[in-house]
């Protein structure tokens, strides 16, 4: 996966420490890291101008991220849920706790200073990054052992 994923110099480069070895996830991670660069860069091409719509441009980037983390958990969810892994309703209440946030965020986001959105995409940051790291990282050998039983 060369190119728009792989980028060094990004505000938050993906590192491979973060796969699971659950390919569709994995690859569900890096496009979640993606779409929090996108959103950054978004953010920093618009913090240095005056324009009056730059809310509106960048709740379309972070309308994109929220669609895709939904879809991701998702995937994760449905996962679990076939495999019964034993800590489902946790792992899911965090699920809906953070499209929780990030929905209340988007909805007021027209009335966004820059600085609240430079904060939200900290805060987007640091949830992905310590999500995959922790929360993910509990299920991983359950669901690794589920798709090797399934040759998935």
């Amino acid at each position: 996966m060369a190119g728009q994923y792989d980028d060094a110099n990004a505000w938050m480069p993906w590192d491979a420490s973060y796969e699971l070895g659950i390919s569709t996830i994995d690859e569900q991670h890096r496009h979640l890291v993606f779409l929090c660069n996108k959103f950054r860069a978004e953010l920093m091409n618009h913090s240095s101008s005056e324009s009056v719509g730059w809310q509106t441009a960048l709740s379309e980037a972070l309308r994109e991220t929220v669609q895709y983390t939904k879809t991701h958990f998702s995937t994760e969810e449905k996962l679990m849920q076939a495999s019964n892994y034993p800590n489902f309703e946790y792992h899911r209440h965090c699920h809906q706790e953070f499209v929780e946030t990030i929905t209340h965020i988007l909805e007021s986001f027209q009335a966004a200073t820059l600085q609240t959105a430079f904060e939200f995409a900290t805060y987007l940051k640091e949830w992905v990054l310590t999500h995959i790291a922790y929360e993910d990282r509990q299920f991983q050998g359950h669901i690794v052992e589920y798709c090797k039983q399934k040759g998935i």
